[in-house]
């Protein structure tokens, strides 16, 4: 699992770490100002307050009632659209792997932005930035955990409940309620996208090159994506909301505001 972790740190600086050997006098400039202002307090207190939400609400989310038997039983392809057909092709005896692939890849790109203190650029304002990262991921936690998008308020069936060779208990669990929509893959967007946002504002001189930030970024969110359908976790829609959600709120959400501008003081879409 660490030996994948490294591939794709390695493999996502190598693509989003690159810098132009020369720096015009924007670049100069970015160095002195910082593009974002904090409220530190403010975001501090908004990542205390998210992670002791979340930790007190995901227990619940994953508590819902068993699946009865006669709910199993009325479970059928037929009701699934065709879209989302592929979760129910594919090989149950490699779904641990691909779980704990998904895992490994998730919680490694949702690290990634801490090493934007490599880059020379950023780094006079890395502590603003992570405490802009650690608000980002309390609100995108907090937003599955607890908005009328996340499983709190849906109720979907994994395809895991479908598959009638896997072991009965497994199937029963509650938490096969909670298909719609893919945490792991917010997550894995979130980051990923957070990062390159960050060196697409700090870094002008690369001109239309960045826009290869946000494709590198599309990288571990659809392998993510793939793994959690390998291991019977979630459907394509799924997936797809998952990236849609977690990408949005890792270049939109912002506790901060542009150097110079007029801000509201939370949340800025720049």
């Amino acid at each position: 699992m660490w030996s994948i972790r490294n591939v794709v740190v390695v493999a996502l600086l190598l693509v989003l770490g690159h810098v132009s050997g020369q720096e015009d006098s924007l670049s100069l400039q970015l160095v002195e100002q910082p593009v974002y202002k904090v409220n530190p307090w403010l975001s501090g207190s908004i990542g205390l307050i998210g992670a002791y939400t979340n930790i007190r609400g995901i227990p619940k989310v994953k508590d819902k009632p068993k699946l009865s038997l006669e709910e199993l039983g009325r479970i059928t392809s037929e009701g699934v659209g065709w879209l989302n057909r592929a979760g129910l092709r594919q090989d149950p005896q490699r779904r641990e792997q691909a779980h704990r692939i998904s895992d490994a890849l998730m919680y490694g790109t949702a690290s990634l932005p801490f090493l934007l203190a490599l880059d020379k650029t950023v780094k006079p304002a890395f502590w603003d930035i992570s405490l802009m990262y650690i608000e980002t991921v309390s609100v995108t936690s907090n937003l599955y955990t607890y908005s009328p998008l996340g499983p709190t308020f849906i109720d979907r069936y994994r395809p895991l409940a479908f598959y009638e060779d896997i072991d009965l208990a497994e199937r029963q669990s509650g938490n096969q309620r909670n298909s719609f929509y893919s945490g792991h893959v917010a997550t894995t967007a979130m980051g990923a996208f957070f990062m390159a946002k960050v060196l697409h504002d700090y870094h002008p001189e690369w001109g239309n090159k960045r826009m290869w930030l946000f494709a590198g970024a599309a990288v571990p969110t659809a392998v993510v994506g793939v793994l959690r359908l390998r291991a019977l976790k979630h459907f394509p829609t799924d997936l797809v909301a998952g990236g849609l959600i977690g990408a949005a709120w890792g270049c939109l959400f912002r506790s901060c505001t542009a150097a110079g501008k007029t801000g509201c003081g939370f949340v800025r879409l720049c």
